[in-house]
């Protein structure tokens, strides 16, 4: 038997996106759970007005802020192409406001506990056994 006209990378970018697909479906479990967990303060207050810091965006604090920080990334390029497999999504918490995130996940974890508690879902979104 012969098969003629044959290729096999004809199809890879169709299973690559759903692959991409499934691992984005799996972050948002993650994510949302992260939320769910996220501890949130209570106090808000300005930017600060006097002394060395004065004027800084990054000394005002707003209740919920972290929380409003976990978001979905699919991994970039520094050129800001994505990569040639696109298979990089990750889970982030903080920005530059919310840059106490990695502190609060040490003294009051709620990133791995999510990701621990949500691992038999993400298994059945990404089909793994």
């Amino acid at each position: 038997m012969r098969v003629s006209n044959w290729n096999p990378n004809r199809y890879d970018q169709t299973f690559e996106n759903v692959a991409v697909g499934r691992l984005v479906d799996a972050a948002e479990v993650i994510a949302g759970v992260t939320r769910r967990n996220c501890p949130v303060g209570t106090i808000s207050r300005p930017m600060y007005k006097s002394g060395p810091y004065a004027g800084q965006f990054w000394t005002a604090r707003d209740a919920g802020e972290l929380k409003r920080s976990i978001r979905v990334v699919r991994r970039k390029t520094k050129s800001g192409k994505a990569f040639t497999k696109k298979r990089s999504v990750r889970v982030y918490a903080g920005h530059k406001k919310a840059f106490y995130a990695s502190i609060v996940e040490h003294s009051k974890p709620f990133m791995r506990p999510a990701q621990m508690a949500t691992l038999s879902q993400v298994k059945e979104i990404i089909g793994v056994k």
